[in-house]
């Protein structure tokens, strides 16, 4: 039996897609080891400038994800108005510097931690 063009090329898409699937349905795709990696990146490296980019989208990518679950969980976010991406970036390499230990886990979490480290939301009132 003879497989059609379109046939092969459907297969070839199938099989690429599936090289691409996480392997649980709970994987990240990044961990803290990686994101640390293209946030570190030298500026002599001649993958510097693409690596300081994808440091940058994926922090500010996490934090507004976390923006975007509060607001349709209607809970108020604790990082202030007007913080920067470079203050995001910075709080999150000093979680990532303090906790090496800590970065084989999904980098969205260290992010989110560092956010929540950086800026603690306040305690609520307790009610008498």
């Amino acid at each position: 039996m003879q497989m059609t063009c379109a046939k092969r090329a459907g297969l070839a898409l199938a099989a690429a897609l599936a090289g691409l699937a996480p392997a649980t349905a709970g994987a990240a795709f990044y961990t803290g080891d990686e994101l640390y990696r293209v946030c570190t990146a030298a500026k002599g490296d001649k993958a510097y400038i693409e690596q300081t980019y994808e440091c940058i989208a994926y922090i500010t990518g996490a934090v507004d994800a976390f923006s975007t679950a509060r607001r349709v969980t209607k809970v108020r976010s604790c990082i202030p108005e007007g913080v920067t991406i470079s203050r995001l970036r910075g709080a999150t390499m000093a979680f990532l510097e303090e906790n090496p230990k800590l970065r084989s886990e999904p980098a969205s979490d260290l992010v989110f931690a560092a956010t929540r480290k950086q800026w603690p939301c306040p305690k609520a009132a307790k009610k008498r």
